[in-house]
C-alpha cells in the first residue's frame, strides 16, 4: 500500500540559513547605530567643549588688555568639567597679543576638543 503524504513547511536549511542572513543583518544594524550614537556623543563634546572656549575669550575681552602667560583651569559647564588652557602672547606688532584658549574634557590629558584664538589691541 502506497500512501501519499504530503508535506508543507520548511526544512531545516532553509531555516539556518533565514538565521544567518537574520543575524548578519541584525550585526551590521547594531553595530551601525553603535557608531552613530559614539559620533553623536563627540559632536555633543565638541560643541560644549566650543561654548566653553567662546566663554572664555569674552571673559579675557572683558577683563582689558591681558598680560602674557599660560593659565590653566577647571570650568563646570552642562554639568561637566572641562580643562581650559589660557596661552596669551605677544604678536610682531606693537600693543597686541594673541589670545588662544584650548578646552578638553577634564579626564583627556593629550588633546583639546576645541581651540579658539584671537588678537586682541591694547587700545
Amino acid at each position: 500500500m502506497k500512501t501519499n503524504r504530503h508535506h508543507s513547511g520548511f526544512t531545516l536549511l532553509e531555516v539556518m540559513i533565514a538565521v544567518t542572513v537574520f543575524a548578519v543583518i541584525a550585526t551590521t544594524i547594531s553595530q551601525t547605530t553603535s557608531q552613530s550614537v559614539g559620533n553623536l556623543l563627540y559632536l555633543q563634546d565638541k560643541t560644549l567643549a566650543s561654548f566653553v572656549a567662546e566663554n572664555r575669550l569674552t571673559e579675557v575681552r572683558l577683563s582689558g588688555y591681558p598680560n602674557v602667560g599660560d593659565s590653566n583651569d577647571v570650568v563646570d559647564m552642562a554639568g561637566r568639567e572641562w580643562r581650559v588652557n589660557t596661552k596669551v602672547e605677544n604678536t610682531e606688532f606693537p600693543d597686541t597679543r594673541r589670545v588662544t584658549v584650548a578646552v578638553a574634557s577634564i579626564d583627556d590629558k593629550e588633546s583639546s576638543l576645541a581651540t579658539i584664538a584671537t588678537i586682541m589691541g591694547k587700545y
